[in-house]
């Protein structure tokens, strides 16, 4: 019995599937299904109920889940321990990000941390906030980078920042020249947005409300940058967060006047697992950063710049 089939077990049981299960493992599914059968064969007992692409546990995979859950935990408590007793900058921290922060935040403040440590092997994970909160619970990823609040007992949130809101119209748009609108302003004109499953599509659309009207959605995307080329080929209107913010040429960006910023950016984590040193590093690491970033308003002193031209 090894430790790799005990992972892969878990994992399948986690999953319910050995393709997701392998997926998560990074091997492929045959060998892990090779595993998994040689630690059957090993126990002498059958612990999955194979349907097609689909397992569940039968009643000695039940029984034999929850040992090899706390086997595997205090092997990892145990290898934490010495780490943290040496102080070694050296290991892996998987860090789970929403896809409107990826691109903006990202490249700078990883590029830095992984000069400043760079025998940390740092692993990034995109998704939804529902997919990273699933994650974390299953310790998939250590920590997640999303917005708050995050509505769940199970975790610990810490505030980064909070972004303004800035609307995006096209060089020829009538309120090009503003150097401030209001939402209202935007509600008449055709308007583009982030499609179902994108964290600031519900802010938006929860702003919007908040200011007691809706926009006129007529086109949805995936991605901020095709957003922008269709409203600089005079399509329509858009919103974008703060750190999304580039002088682009064909579009303006106008600060957006509200009482509450639009997004609340934090860190968060599983409640109850212990955080090792790197990861605390990391999580220290932009917390330093992005507090930085806030005490030095570069961000709206170049909105402003680009307004006033």
């Amino acid at each position: 019995m090894e430790i790799h089939q005990l992972r892969y077990f878990r994992a399948v049981a986690q999953c319910g599937s050995f393709t997701r299960a392998a997926k998560r493992e990074h091997v492929s599914q045959p060998s892990l299904s090779h595993q998994v059968m040689k630690l059957e064969d090993e126990l002498g007992a059958r612990l999955f109920n194979r349907k097609g692409h689909l397992v569940d546990l039968t009643p000695f995979g039940e029984a034999f889940l929850p040992k090899i859950e706390s086997v595997l935990q205090q092997l990892q408590d145990a290898q934490t321990q010495i780490r943290e007793m040496a102080k070694v900058e050296k290991g892996t921290v998987t860090l789970g990000v929403i896809p409107t922060i990826t691109p903006f935040l990202l490249p700078n403040v990883l590029a830095s941390f992984l000069k400043q440590y760079p025998m940390i092997e740092l692993k990034v994970r995109e998704e939804c906030s529902a997919v990273l909160l699933q994650a974390l619970r299953e310790k998939v990823i250590d920590l997640a980078l999303m917005p708050l609040p995050v509505e769940s007992d199970d975790v610990l949130c810490v505030e980064l920042m909070r972004e303004k809101l800035f609307a995006i119209v096209g060089e020829n748009h009538p309120l090009h020249k503003e150097k401030q609108i209001t939402l209202q302003q935007l509600s008449g004109a055709p308007f583009l947005i982030l499609k179902d499953g994108h964290c600031f599509r519900d802010d938006t659309l929860s702003a919007f409300r908040g200011d007691n009207v809706e926009p006129r959605i007529v086109f949805e995307s995936g991605c901020f940058l095709t957003i922008l080329n269709m409203v600089r080929a005079g399509i329509g209107v858009s919103v974008m967060p703060e750190m999304a913010f580039e002088p682009t040429p064909g579009c303006k960006f106008i600060p957006i006047k509200a009482e509450r910023p639009v997004r609340t950016i934090g860190l968060v984590q599983p409640k109850q697992q212990y955080q090792t040193h790197i990861q605390s590093l990391l999580a220290s690491f932009f917390r330093t950063h992005l507090q930085a970033s806030a005490a030095t308003p570069k961000l709206s002193k170049a909105k402003t710049d680009h307004t006033s031209n």
